[in-house]
């Protein structure tokens, strides 16, 4: 229900630990089993399963509608860092475009996600307002955006100074950038979280972000709404996407004292 793993090896591999129950482990075993039990309760199927069979996710498992158990996960041998939801689940192993699939209470769904959400988390951190626009946005023509958001948050995640590019990240600035170019572009961008770069600082803002997904999965189903967590998003039904979204929004100004959460509906039809 609840796991707590080390730091990953050189593998990339990170072992689950054994930990001695308290009242916090048991607070998030019981949000997790709560969460468990209103979707398995729920209306949700999947269309359009092939003939030969069942089709297979990204972990080989196989995409079926009883799968749907989650699990929560923290990292490094802390409760202070990670914290997603994963687990056997079959949304979570689906290709994001099979995700069309989906139908809750007989409905397309509707993902709603935050946008920018490490960086706006840095910003909340460093005690300063929100900015205004697309923060991945460094060139201000969306040039290079996708670039942008992989290695600002490599540069949230890494401990001291980036040495390479992040995978799959120099092709999408313009020619002529370097890394020591685009990190220096970055941080002048964002003066206000630049001294947070390389101090390891993603994990923990992926526990603020599980928390708040927790948040936001507890309000909707209270309200009878049935949501599929993605990390920072939810899968929900089509007609339930304006309370997904209000949700979101609201309790991303809780914790952040800000109103400018990006929260974006995507349908897929």
């Amino acid at each position: 229900m609840v796991i707590l793993k080390e730091g990953k090896d050189e593998d990339g591999n990170a072992a689950a630990i054994s930990y001695r129950e308290t009242a916090q482990s048991k607070k998030f075993a019981n949000q997790v089993r709560t969460i468990n039990r209103f979707l398995r309760e729920a209306d949700i199927e999947i269309t359009g399963q092939v003939e030969s069979g069942p089709s297979l996710g990204k972990d080989g498992h196989v995409i079926a509608p009883y799968r749907r158990s989650l699990r929560r996960i923290f990292n490094n041998g802390t409760w202070q860092h990670g914290g997603r939801l994963a687990g056997a689940a079959f949304w979570l192993s689906m290709e994001r475009a099979e995700r069309k699939r989906i139908r809750i209470e007989g409905q397309r769904v509707a993902e709603v996600d935050y946008g920018q959400l490490f960086p706006r988390l840095a910003y909340v951190r460093a005690g300063t307002p929100q900015p205004d626009g697309d923060l991945y946005d460094l060139f201000g023509n969306s040039t290079g955006r996708d670039g942008c958001k992989k290695l600002m948050n490599a540069l949230l995640f890494s401990r001291g100074p980036l040495k390479n590019w992040p995978e799959d990240t120099h092709r999408h600035f313009p020619g002529g950038v370097n890394l020591r170019t685009a990190i220096e572009m970055l941080s002048a961008k964002h003066a206000p979280i630049a001294h947070l770069f390389g101090k390891g600082l993603g994990f923990q803002l992926m526990r603020i972000e599980s928390d708040m997904l927790i948040e936001v999965l507890t309000e909707l189903s209270a309200a009878g709404v049935t949501a599929l967590p993605l990390h920072d998003a939810v899968l929900v039904a089509k007609s339930h996407a304006g309370v997904a979204q209000e949700t979101m929004g609201a309790v991303f100004q809780r914790w952040s004292g800000s109103p400018c959460a990006i929260v974006s509906v995507k349908f897929h039809n």
